[in-house]
Order: C-alpha cells, then structure tokens, then sequence
C-alpha cells in the first residue's frame, strides 16, 4: 500500500512501477492498482504535454508510445473497496481514498 498524492510523485510512481514490471517478468503475477480519481484526471493533462516533458519521457515516448498508457497497471474505478484480488498486490491511493475508500 502506497500513500501517493494526486500530481507529481503518484505519476512519477506509476512510470516507474510500469517500467519495472516491464523489464522484470518475475514480478508480473503480482497486480498493480492504483486508486486516485484525481490522479487519473490529470493523466490526461500529462498525455497532452509530453512535448514538455524531460528527455526520459520524450525518448520512450519516441520509442514506445505514450509513457502514460500503463500495460501492468490498472485503475480501480470503484475505489479500495472494490478491490476483489486475493494474493499479493501493489495499491497506490491518495490519503483520501485511503481514509474513506
């Protein structure tokens, strides 16, 4: 369980995570959520300014698409509660959704 807040490091995480996940196979059978409405609003903001981006982010951008589109990370559109994973799993929230769910 991750505490992350809305912009910035929640988006810098998720990149990372998504990356990880990508270049190491072994970890790929334990799921990635993460549960910020606020969050996903502004991935579309950053979808928008890739060109204003640094140089990481513009270069696999180049090489692989939109950085923003996460292939081992999923939204959960109905919050915590409706998380119905049973194992190990990666959680990313804001304090918000973390105190109400």
């Amino acid at each position: 369980l991750i505490p992350v807040f809305a912009l910035g490091r929640a988006q810098e995480l998720l990149l990372i995570l998504d990356e990880f996940w990508a270049t190491h196979p072994e970890v790929r059978h334990v799921p990635i959520y993460y549960a910020s409405p606020l969050a996903r609003k502004c991935m579309a903001v950053y979808q928008t300014y890739i060109n204003s981006m640094n140089a990481h982010i513009q270069g696999a951008f180049r090489e692989r698409g939109n950085p923003w589109e996460f292939k081992h990370i999923q939204y959960l559109s109905g919050g915590i509660e409706a998380l119905d994973d049973h194992g190990p799993v990666v959680v990313m929230a804001s304090p918000g959704m973390l105190q109400s769910g």
